[in-house]
């Protein structure tokens, strides 16, 4: 009775997702991770979060979205001086990485300049990763 309460529990939870992808810059103790997490298979949506990390000044873990589809798509943008713009879907949000603390929901614009595109976290064959944004060529 044990071994099939294991083996049902196991085929359960293994269509659970749970991953993350990390961009880090300015070595690897400063970096901006986003982890998605589907806490039961028979959900659709998945649950969205995002670390920032600034060692050993601080790290910090905030929530942008508990409702969102499982083949996300978050765009990043550098806006200077530890100011991120993060972008997921029609949701907008501007994060530092100073302190960490900051997260505030912007209205989305699709006009406004968000700053330096620096990547998009996407989902690649199931897994969550981290893609850079084509590099502008060089003035000649």
């Amino acid at each position: 009775m044990r071994k099939l309460l294991i083996v049902t529990l196991s085929v359960l939870l293994s269509g659970c997702v749970q991953d993350f992808a990390i961009y880090m810059f300015d070595g690897q103790d400063h970096s901006l991770t986003v982890r998605r997490q589907q806490r039961y298979f028979w959900q659709d949506t998945v649950e969205v979060q995002l670390m920032a990390t600034n060692l050993p000044q601080c790290q910090r873990l905030h929530t942008l979205s508990t409702d969102a589809p499982a083949d996300i798509k978050v765009e990043l943008f550098a806006a200077g001086d530890g100011v991120w713009n993060i972008r997921m879907g029609k949701q907008l949000w501007q994060a530092e990485t100073n302190t960490c603390n900051e997260l505030t929901e912007m209205e989305n614009d699709p006009k406004a300049d968000l700053g330096q595109p620096v990547g998009k976290f996407v989902v690649v064959d199931e897994k969550l990763s981290f893609e850079p944004a084509p590099q502008a060529a060089p003035a000649q």
